[in-house]
């Protein structure tokens, strides 16, 4: 699969470039500065830009399977939305946040959505737009993310509250999780929640 990384020099994004170069699929890493990708073994191609602009997501765009957008946020999904659509790319995952939609643990929830109202109603616009696109979407929630070593494995439901997992995920597994996604035609459509295994 011809695969473009959006926020491939992330925490996350750097693990979703290797393990997609280690599944064979042609990675493009989409960086604002390429001098931060010091490994670039097995990558198809490096392009530059910020994906606040919708032409470079446009030309980033152009020839690709799919997309993988390991930094979310409504400004990056209209560009994606109005890029994919002119070029013809529907296959799209955003990451997003468990406590978007969550309610409980009451307590946890409430002083997530304190701390990080801004970025929450942003990730909820989003989520909004990237389901009214019409393209082939999914939206991974992830819980709250660590630099730990992989499990290999990971919680998955598909409700507004977990369904069991653990609160931890480390970017390893989340950047798994997220090619598992991209893969899967059965995940088109959906919101995923993702968590650690217990």
């Amino acid at each position: 699969m011809k695969l473009l990384v959006i926020g491939s020099t992330g925490r996350t994004g750097k693990h979703v470039l290797a393990q997609g170069i280690k599944r064979g699929h042609e990675i493009t890493a989409f960086v604002r500065r390429p001098e931060t990708l010091t490994d670039r073994t097995g990558l198809a191609g490096v392009h530059q830009g910020d994906a606040h602009d919708l032409e470079a997501v446009r030309k980033a765009v152009q020839g690709q399977d799919a997309v993988i957008a390991a930094v979310g946020g409504s400004q990056i999904a209209s560009n994606l939305i109005t890029a994919m659509r002119a070029t013809g790319v529907r296959r799209v995952v955003m990451t997003s946040s468990r406590s978007v939609p969550a309610t409980r643990p009451r307590l946890a929830v409430t002083l997530a959505w304190l701390f990080f109202h801004d970025a929450y109603v942003d990730l909820a616009r989003a989520e909004g737009m990237l389901q009214a696109s019409g393209l082939d979407w999914s939206i991974a929630r992830g819980t709250m993310l660590n630099d730990k070593p992989p499990a290999g494995r990971v919680h998955i439901d598909f409700e507004a509250n977990a369904t069991g997992g653990a609160m931890q995920l480390s970017r390893a597994d989340y950047a798994m999780a997220l090619l598992d996604t991209v893969e899967d035609p059965a995940s088109i459509g959906k919101a995923l929640g993702i968590c650690g295994p217990t």
